[in-house]
């Protein structure tokens, strides 16, 4: 195979022309002079034998070509930035490396004490960056996981069959009130869940969570009377109230102790399968491999989760 005659360089400069579509600000993202940025995108127009910018009125157009390489180039780049950085060895003990991890709270509640504990014991030198999850996580997740090193989430939320993952942990979900709610027995009927008021996270980022999912095939949709960004909080909210919640067994510790009480749903709701996410871009990557091991053996270490089940 014979790549066309092309220096790299003007590939950056075709993606920075194509995002800003101005030569000047081209030129200062890819540290080129003005003069210097016109003549790259005379010397692409060339190549591809298309005016790639086209001036209508005051400002700068793509032509349809531009658009079609505007889509594909931002993960090109990923790719090939991946492949030019590979080394052939890591050593953690002498990297300084930041290592970027997008994930719930739940998930940065279970997993990363430990986590922090092993990469600080291996790794001295290293830092952890642990992100929340925005709403690239449903609407375009190989986008996010183009901009950090691992991606934890449930299986489920959204399907990239050709994404390198690994499965950390299983949780499950528990249905809790509070100690003193006399609207509910210690049992849900289908007709109960859909009456009752619920306390629920992420309404909007995750809309189609594992949990609804499995209800909503039976014909059931939760009523969100409480929304909140986070999963660690969820249970304190129910607490002198009617409302209900759903969350995570690892995170419910001793339910008595904050005056809760488990009630049964009528429905199995299926495990939650905490996994761990990467792009593609990151397979030849030694220190990639090295965080994977550290993260993967640090779920499973973690064991089955243990909360208690007191009325």
């Amino acid at each position: 195979m014979e790549l066309p005659s092309l220096d790299l360089n003007l590939v950056v400069v075709l993606h920075a022309l194509l995002e800003e579509r101005n030569v000047t600000r081209a030129g200062e993202r890819v540290g080129l002079s003005q003069p210097g940025t016109s003549a790259a995108l005379a010397r692409l127009r060339r190549h591809f034998d298309d005016q790639l910018l086209e001036r209508v009125g005051g400002a700068y157009q793509l032509t349809p070509l531009a658009q079609a390489l505007r889509g594909q180039l931002g993960a090109t780049l990923a790719q090939l930035q991946g492949v030019l950085a590979a080394q052939p060895r890591f050593d953690p003990a002498a990297t300084d490396r930041r290592f970027v991890v997008a994930c719930s709270d739940s998930v940065l509640a279970v997993l990363g004490p430990p986590l922090v504990a092993a990469v600080t014991r291996e790794a001295p030198s290293a830092s952890l960056d642990f992100r929340s999850l925005d709403a690239r996580v449903t609407t375009d997740p190989l986008a996010l996981l183009r901009d950090v090193d691992l991606l934890v989430v449930p299986r489920g939320l959204f399907a990239l069959p050709d994404v390198p993952s690994v499965e950390l942990y299983r949780d499950r979900w528990i249905c809790a009130t509070w100690r003193g709610n006399a609207a509910v027995g210690d049992r849900l009927s289908l007709e109960d869940v859909a009456r009752a008021r619920w306390v629920m996270p992420f309404q909007q980022l995750l809309m189609s969570s594992p949990a609804d999912a499995a209800l909503a095939a039976l014909g059931v949709d939760r009523h969100c009377a409480v929304r909140v960004e986070s999963f660690s909080v969820l249970d304190r909210l129910v607490v002198g109230t009617e409302l209900l919640v759903l969350f995570h067994e690892r995170l419910a510790g001793e339910l008595t102790a904050r005056d809760l009480r488990v009630v049964e749903l009528p429905v199995q709701l299926p495990p939650i399968t905490e996994t761990a996410w990467s792009h593609p871009s990151r397979r030849l990557d030694p220190g990639h491999r090295w965080l994977v091991e550290v993260v993967t053996g640090v779920g499973a270490g973690l064991g089955q989760p243990t909360a208690s089940a007191s009325r």
